[in-house]
């Protein structure tokens, strides 16, 4: 008898979390995957992966954001990137979160130097209807 009950409280309680329009709250974890989905995509050189992560219908000023990550991914090759969460927040409808992120990337042209950035990294993310996606993201010129 006492397990149904323990099961019911958790229940309850993961229904309460759950903002109105029906989808769970932004989490650390939901942070980590967008995250982990912008390291991925860096590392393997794809573009498009890179920015399968982004909301391009919600984020303010996406076209011209896609063409400053196709240049960069036509700049540099090779990276290597790290990260790592320092905070997660709920604002309404939408999650934000904060993280340090640092990269390596290698110069295609073999002359260039190679560059090494490190970043307070802010992402805003909305809810698309299946999954949380990146609506905006702070600074901008971090690609530069």
């Amino acid at each position: 008898m006492l397990i149904p009950a323990i099961l019911s409280i958790g229940q309850d309680a993961r229904r309460d979390a759950r903002p109105d329009n029906g989808h769970s709250s932004f989490t650390e974890a939901d942070a980590v995957r967008l995250l982990g989905q912008l390291r991925r995509g860096l590392e393997s050189d794809k573009p498009d992966t890179f920015l399968k992560t982004f909301d391009a219908r919600r984020m303010p000023g996406y076209p011209a954001f896609r063409d400053q990550v196709a240049e960069f991914f036509g700049r540099y090759d090779e990276f290597q990137a790290r990260y790592h969460v320092t905070q997660v927040t709920m604002d309404g409808e939408l999650g934000a979160a904060v993280a340090d992120f640092e990269f390596d990337a290698t110069p295609r042209d073999g002359v260039t130097p190679s560059l090494r950035r490190r970043v307070a990294l802010r992402l805003v993310c909305g809810w698309d209807g299946k999954q949380w996606k990146i609506v905006d993201l702070s600074p901008r010129n971090w690609l530069e």
